[in-house]
């Protein structure tokens, strides 16, 4: 895989999670932070600021408020009526409230006094599962902080609609940037593992000054017969791989690889001498390959130029 394949990869990853991420942030976590922030604006109204907005947002439904001095309910319950029907309304003001079954009932009670045809039961709090299951059976519609500040968002104040808005969006852009630098980091380790796991198999150590070198490799017992004229000779592949055993072996070769069929690539570890009188008696051996042609590429930096030979002619 060459390196334009691998930064293509690693680019596909970063804009994915970088994507994603946004999307996620824009979409999902940035209603939610913006509802957070609503319903503790809510919370910190007065009351009367608090339940005019509830009776303005009811109003919006058709209900409107009636006093009934017949009718004795506390101080945050109020009776509404459209169409002939009544209904009563009940309001929890404060985030830390829990509204469970107990709240439901009360209310309940209060409707069968008043002979209401409904109730609301609202909180910037949060109504737990069993609550909710009481309410449906008692024709009563309950609003927590997240059902209840879209129904009284475009009523709150201009300004604080809009520094709600505000504080959403630049956690989400904040989130945001912090994702897609994520995600860079994604990508960059995404191509280094590419590189790592398409680089060539490192050659044998060079030999130490004064050193002495390492034999070569014996050759297999295939390849002894295929340079002895035997009856079993070496397939062209076999051949190949039977080539690089025995560059690989010597001293100044770095490494060897076949670049293409009829191209072997040797890379020196030292630039002194006429490699060819090395490499060539080790290739011509393999008649399937004695007539390759033979790329010399010198170590870097030692200023000697790529050379090409054929070690034997057709």
């Amino acid at each position: 895989m060459n390196a334009i394949w691998q930064w293509a990869i690693a680019a596909t990853v970063a804009l994915a999670l970088g994507g994603a991420a946004t999307a996620y942030l824009q979409r999902v976590r940035r209603p939610r932070d913006e509802t957070a922030a609503g319903i503790r604006a809510l919370a910190a109204m007065s009351w009367r600021e608090f339940i005019h907005l509830v009776l303005d947002a009811m109003a919006r439904r058709g209900f409107v408020r009636v006093v009934d001095h017949d009718l004795a309910l506390g101080d945050q319950d109020y009776t509404l009526e459209r169409e002939g029907g009544r209904w009563l309304l009940s309001c929890k003001h404060g985030s830390a409230f829990v509204i469970g079954r107990p709240s439901v009932d009360e209310l309940a009670d209060a409707m069968r006094l008043a002979r209401a045809d409904g109730g609301f039961l609202l909180t910037q709090g949060r109504i737990v599962d069993e609550a909710r299951a009481a309410a449906r059976a008692q024709r009563i519609e309950l609003l927590d902080g997240r059902a209840l500040w879209p129904e009284l968002r475009d009523l709150v104040r201009p300004e604080l609609r809009e520094a709600i808005r505000r504080g959403a969006a630049g956690r989400a852009r904040t989130r945001s940037l912090l994702a897609w630098l994520l995600a860079l980091l994604a990508g960059v380790a995404t191509f280094l593992v590419l590189t790592e796991t398409t680089a060539p198999p490192a050659g044998p150590p060079a030999p130490r000054a004064g050193g002495v070198a390492p034999p070569p490799a014996p050759a297999s017992p295939q390849a002894q017969d295929a340079s002895a004229g035997g009856d079993a000779p070496l397939a062209a592949e076999d051949q190949r791989r039977a080539v690089l055993r025995a560059l690989r072996a010597l001293p100044r070769v770095g490494d060897a690889a076949w670049t293409s069929h009829s191209t072997l690539e040797v890379r020196l570890t030292d630039a002194g001498g006429d490699a060819f009188d090395e490499l060539c008696p080790l290739i011509a051996r393999y008649p399937d390959v004695a007539t390759s042609r033979i790329q010399l590429t010198p170590p870097p930096g030692s200023g000697v130029q790529v050379r090409f030979r054929q070690c034997r002619s057709h």
